[in-house]
């Protein structure tokens, strides 16, 4: 089995798309796919939505996003805690445009100018990563999972291994 690091690593380069989590203003669960970005030091995850989408109203309220990066056909998953969700503005909407333009190189799409958010109604958002786990598990000597778990990783950690 490939090591939960080695598979982390492997999702942050491949993942286009993840699942973000929010909590609605009653309590309840919503969570949203989206066109995965983050900055080349795993501080901030960052994404381009509407303010009236649903996410986009919870984030705003509450500051707080879980994002989980998978593939449904493979073992393994990161997951990520991040707070102080917000709208960008100057030289960190720059930043979030980078991050989207890098996420856009590596599935092979062209690069969004400005242009493209100065006459449009998303918005870029950025949120600061707090905490990072990986999918581990403990296996029998029959080969057979027995449990699985998340083991806290840090950035560094995860850029040992690259």
């Amino acid at each position: 089995m490939t090591h939960p690091i080695t598979r982390a690593i492997e999702l942050l380069q491949q993942t286009r798309h993840a699942c973000m989590a929010t909590v609605n203003q009653d309590g309840s669960p919503h969570n949203t796919p989206y066109f995965f970005m983050y900055d080349a030091a795993l501080e901030h995850l960052y994404w381009g939505s509407h303010p009236e989408s649903q996410h986009s109203k919870n984030v705003v309220r509450t500051g707080q996003i879980f994002v989980a990066l998978y593939d449904g056909n493979q073992l393994g998953g990161l997951y990520i805690q991040a707070q102080n969700a917000r709208i960008t503005e100057g030289e960190e909407f720059m930043q979030a445009l980078a991050a989207h333009n890098a996420a856009r190189a590596r599935v092979g799409k062209q690069p969004l100018p400005r242009q493209y958010y100065d006459q449009s109604e998303q918005e870029m958002y950025a949120a600061d990563i707090v905490k990072m786990w990986v999918n581990d598990w403990e296996v029998a000597p029959d080969g057979h999972i027995v449990r699985d778990f998340r083991a806290k990783v840090t950035a560094a950690e995860l850029f040992q291994w690259l």
